[in-house]
């Protein structure tokens, strides 16, 4: 990892993302404190996190870790009492886990008898049960079924709304572009693109207006001066036209286009993506 400056308040989240290898975990293991960076250094509150994950972390690894012989009543107890919780709160933190994650059909079983949706979502309350300020998530929906899924994205948006930073490592990049206020895309070490994400989104315009032509034009097509249009292609009597964010560039993209003869013989809007945006942001991923 070489160039990564970052700061994080309270309530808010930044996105990670970037192809494999890329050292997206290594950042994760350098703020949870477990590895130690060569040069910079972390801050928590002020002070300087190396050597050991800090009581005010949250860490869920990409790998599910718990004990399988278990209950996952068991297991959140266990963890619970590594940080002196009292009883009383020890109680009230599992019984307010199992209902945030929806684990209450299953948190009296073995854990070894999960699901693998019903298993991550138990990695992740464990990771919660010390009520942390930062929550560190590598990969968190990695094989959850779209409930589950929804459930996660619930419970950080609920954390985030407590006053919890967090932050989140996902190759699902509608997931991040539902919680985080900032993205990092790292590749081969570095960011590559480093922003808040309403700057990032606003860069891709309002999306992708794809427009079969009833016949090939004679001409070459111009639309530089057509307000809104971001780029363009045309390719085989299909034309591929990305637009800025106002509502009313379709229709002026459209009268340009019916002025010079061209009819329209099928029109399909796809709005802007994260998954867009970054292909554009940054080649090669």
């Amino acid at each position: 990892m070489r160039g990564v400056s970052l700061a994080l308040e309270p309530g808010r989240c930044l996105g990670i993302a970037g192809p494999n290898g890329a050292g997206k975990s290594t950042l994760l293991g350098a703020l949870a404190g477990w590895i130690h960076p060569s040069s910079g250094e972390v801050l928590l509150h002020g002070h300087a996190v190396h050597g050991r994950v800090p009581a005010e972390v949250g860490f869920a690894a990409q790998e599910v870790s718990f004990y399988p012989h278990l209950s996952g009543r068991h297991n959140l107890e266990l963890f619970g009492q590594l940080y002196d919780l009292s009883r009383t709160e020890l109680v009230r933190r599992v019984d307010h886990l199992v209902e945030s994650f929806e684990l209450e059909d299953w948190i009296e079983r073995e854990a070894r008898s999960y699901s693998g949706g019903v298993a991550r979502r138990l990695h992740l309350a464990i990771a919660l049960i010390n009520q942390p300020d930062l929550v560190l998530l590598d990969e968190p929906t990695t094989g959850l079924d779209p409930g589950s899924r929804s459930t996660l994205v619930r419970v950080i948006s609920e954390l985030l709304e407590e006053g919890n930073a967090v932050v989140m490592v996902s190759q699902v990049l509608a997931d991040l572009e539902i919680v985080a206020h900032r993205l990092m895309v790292i590749v081969d070490g570095h960011p590559a693109l480093h922003d808040d994400m309403e700057s990032v989104m606003a860069r891709a315009g309002a999306g992708v207006v794809v427009i079969e032509l009833a016949r090939h034009p004679e001409e070459k097509i111009d639309l530089g001066g057509v307000p809104g249009v971001l780029g363009f292609e045309l390719n085989e009597g299909v034309l591929t036209v990305r637009l800025d964010g106002s509502p009313t560039r379709l229709p002026l993209l459209l009268d340009h286009l019916r002025r010079r003869g061209l009819r329209v013989a099928r029109l399909e809007f796809q709005p802007a993506s994260l998954q867009s945006v970054i292909s554009e942001l940054v080649p090669g991923w």
